[in-house]
């Protein structure tokens, strides 16, 4: 242990009753003798038991089908989400949009968005009705398995196979060690080679066998060599795959117009491509402490903080960045058109 994880021994031992999932870089969390004696096994096992206990009081708000299609597959699909008219003027005002932006470069890939809170109505009015649509809404925190506020994108994937490196997010993996909702409304058809999200379904599920493979994981994850296996998102190699008696990833190739909301505690990947491709949609992420109590309030939905809850959380971590707390992995770059096959240039 660092002489520096001495001073913070209060705060790492604090953070197992949160998210904080890597083992890396908490020598708690990544203890192997605490492990063996089944810190992780246990963290994943009460973090499950809470998700299923919360969803119980949102049920309501979904459909039988919808109900259904999670419990089962760990995703939702649901095709001509929007009416033709308003699906065509969110994709023709997204597809026109020029405004500075945030870019995330891994490997070949880069991730490009902007936010979608209720104040940038001014800007893109269509696509911020559409990412606070109640349907998607409900959605998210029902996969979540909280009842918080979402945050939502319009964002865009430019992936160049000849660029790079190998991209990390092409490899089946875990996000973390508990229930995450992601959704993403697709604005253009996504075929076979425009690199799909892969998905297992049922993988979101927690039964002994994949109770087994968490703890097996959690024994030697701090010195694993792939630094995000290391901090919490497992990565599956096809044995475990097998061990797990999972079936075969499913490409998620859906026309324009498709809502996709999946829990990323299942393995999923974006496919690789051979071409260059570009993908837009309108993107959402819902995670928040697995432990949380279902009263807990929402300070994201406080008012003030609701209409540009994203826009704040961006502003914190630049703020961050700036006193050398952190890194920052979403640096802003100049204005372009959201398509712009141009990438970097990092705005003043």
């Amino acid at each position: 242990m660092k002489p520096i994880d001495i001073l913070k021994l209060p705060l790492h031992l604090l953070s197992v009753a949160s998210r904080e999932k890597s083992f890396v870089d908490n020598p708690i969390i990544g203890s192997p003798r605490l492990n063996r004696w089944g810190l992780h096994r246990y963290r994943v096992t009460l973090a499950d038991r809470l998700a299923w206990s919360r969803r119980k009081c949102l049920a309501h708000c979904l459909s039988a089908e919808d109900l259904e299609a999670y419990a089962r597959h760990g995703l939702v699909i649901k095709h001509d989400f929007l009416p033709p008219a308003v699906f065509a003027r969110v994709r023709d005002e997204a597809l026109a949009h020029v405004s500075e932006a945030r870019e995330m470069c891994q490997g070949r890939a880069v991730t490009r968005r902007v936010t979608l809170d209720p104040v940038d109505a001014c800007q893109l009015p269509h696509c911020v009705a559409a990412a606070n649509d109640p349907r998607l809404d409900h959605l998210m925190r029902y996969v979540a398995s909280h009842d918080v506020t979402p945050l939502m994108y319009l964002q865009i994937i430019i992936v160049d196979p000849d660029r790079g490196a190998q991209d990390p997010q092409t490899a089946l993996h875990i996000d973390t060690f508990h229930s995450i909702a992601k959704a993403w409304l697709f604005l253009q058809d996504v075929g076979d080679d425009d690199g799909p999200l892969a998905y297992i379904p049922g993988s979101h599920r927690l039964d002994e066998k994949r109770l087994a493979w968490e703890y097996a994981q959690s024994l030697s994850a701090a010195s694993a060599n792939n630094i995000y296996h290391a901090r919490g998102s497992f990565r599956a190699t096809p044995e475990d795959l097998d061990q797990l008696g999972l079936g075969p990833a499913i490409q998620v190739v859906v026309p324009a117009n498709t809502l996709v909301v999946a829990d990323t505690h299942g393995f999923h990947a974006r496919t690789p491509s051979a071409r260059p491709t570009v993908r837009m949609e309108i993107y959402g992420t819902l995670r928040w402490n697995p432990y949380a109590l279902f009263w807990v309030p929402d300070p994201l939905a406080w008012p003030g903080i609701v209409s540009r809850r994203a826009t704040l959380l961006d502003a914190a971590g630049d703020l961050a960045a700036r006193v050398g707390l952190s890194g920052n992995s979403w640096p802003k770059v100049s204005a372009r058109r959201m398509d712009s096959p141009d990438v970097g240039g990092q705005s003043s």
